[in-house]
């Protein structure tokens, strides 16, 4: 498949060219070489500058032009006004991929900026040569430690990929750094979202796709690859520009076609893609389906330490198919045996009591998680607890890792407050077994789209 070739040059590239790239380096500097070299990558980088001969020791060429190798993708990192005449000694150096960082372009609002855009579009149009961008960072794959943003970015291997409209995604969030594999398609005046997920459709290193949707031009092409791909991938959805506001914002921001809120809902629950409401569920869902197995029921087993979030959790299953019913009586005589005769047990499963009576306080809890998990009757199961120290959370953390890759058919997630929430759970998701949230609510909601994807996976 052609795309699919195409694609890995902007992904999997063998040779770089840094055309513009500058001889500041240093904190602040955004320097693309610098970054490049400090993930190690192992590609062959050739930047272009004509002022010097050499940048961090690495030779630079005057000239694109001058480069004597054969080149995956040109990264132009220039002013504005330079970017076509660079772009057209790309394709003339039979260059087929190039990233444009540069903005003033489409997401500009006068003519002439939209007129070079279009100049861009002309000079690869009868050519081989295919655009991302512009006003983008480009690229990253952390499994070839490649990125061509000029900001430097968190290298982790997880299995996500991401197609966004804006770089705050490289970039990352306190919960996770979103980028395994990221295409950040800018004004996408070439590179669309159909030929991006085409590229992680076939790569078994990517488990689930975040898209973060300001629009698009061929929307139609979009949902024939969403219909077609869907059913083998977990692909994401966040459209933003839904206000006619913000559809005035994303206009000035990448120059895209926001469209109407309810036309792109049914247009992406018609393909097949999980279509979600705010950056926050997109996090929680893209931390959840990388990281869990899939659901058999939606019945869930709920542990905690504090009764009054056990709670909430069972309110927050109200308006979802999650279920936080009686337990088996089985399971209820297993855990009645480690809990104080007074209390009555039920789901959620109250563990404090028994804690509070045991040495050492942690054993009842474990006990409690086993049972909870071993429970053929239950799909799912939440932890409720808190990181009073650091000490603990560490604890709570090796515990949890623990009993998941024991019970690795089940999801285990879980709910942490306290002091040490944050750590705890960025903790959780650096070894990535046990999905973390900062409240019942958020569990749940996540829990529930994870039940709902497992039953639609079930009748494929």
């Amino acid at each position: 498949m052609q795309i699919l070739k195409q694609m890995k040059q902007f992904m999997e590239p063998q040779s770089v060219a840094l055309i513009g790239v500058s001889r500041y380096t240093g904190e602040g500097a955004f320097n693309i070489l610098e970054n490049l070299l400090s993930y190690s990558y192992h590609g062959r980088i050739y930047p272009v500058n004509p002022s010097v001969s050499e940048i961090l020791g690495v030779k630079t060429f005057p000239t694109v032009t001058e480069i004597a190798d054969d080149i995956d993708l040109a990264i132009i990192a220039t002013p504005r006004p330079l970017v076509p005449r660079l772009l057209k000694e790309c394709t003339e150096s039979n260059i087929k991929s190039a990233v444009i960082v540069a903005q003033g372009f489409s997401d500009a609002n006068d003519e002439e900026s939209k007129q070079l855009q279009k100049e861009l579009t002309d000079i690869v149009k009868d050519r081989q040569t295919r655009i991302v961008g512009p006003n983008t960072f480009g690229t990253a794959n952390v499994f070839t430690n490649f990125s061509s943003s000029f900001v430097k970015i968190r290298m982790k291997k997880q299995p996500t990929g991401v197609i966004c409209q804006t770089g705050v995604f490289f970039i990352g969030f306190p919960e996770m750094t979103f980028v395994g594999k990221g295409i950040d398609l800018g004004n996408a005046c070439d590179i669309s979202f159909a030929d991006s997920l085409e590229y992680f459709a076939n790569d078994s290193e990517t488990k689930v796709v975040a898209m973060h949707i300001e629009g698009m031009q061929d929307t139609r092409n979009f949902i024939d690859t969403c219909k077609r791909i869907s059913p083998k991938k977990a692909i994401l959805a966040l459209k933003t520009g839904k206000s006619e506001q913000a559809a005035k914002a994303a206009q000035s921001h990448t120059g895209s076609l926001a469209g109407k809120k309810e036309v792109w809902e049914a247009a992406l629950k018609q393909s097949g893609v999980i279509h979600v409401a705010d950056l926050e569920e997109l996090i929680d869902l893209t931390r959840t389906l990388s990281m869990l197995p899939f659901m058999e029921t939606p019945k869930i087993g709920v542990i905690t330490i504090t009764g009054g979030l056990g709670v909430m959790a069972i309110d927050a299953c109200q308006n979802s198919d999650m279920k936080i019913d009686k337990l088996s009586p089985s399971t209820k005589r297993l855990l009645d045996t480690m809990s104080p005769s007074w209390l009555n047990i039920g789901n959620p499963v109250d563990i404090w009591p028994a804690m509070m009576t045991s040495q050492p306080p942690i054993k009842p809890l474990i006990d409690g998680l086993r049972v909870l998990l071993s429970d053929p009757q239950i799909g799912a199961v939440l932890f409720i607890g808190a990181a009073f120290d650091e000490k603990w959370g560490g604890g709570l953390c090796q515990l949890l890792n623990e009993l998941a890759a024991t019970y690795k058919d089940k999801p285990l997630a879980c709910c942490i407050y306290g002091p040490y929430t944050d750590v705890t759970i960025k903790e959780l998701q650096d070894a990535g077994k046990v999905v973390g949230f900062t409240t019942p609510e958020r569990a749940i909601r996540a829990l529930s789209r994870l039940s709902e994807y497992s039953q639609l996976r079930s009748r494929l």
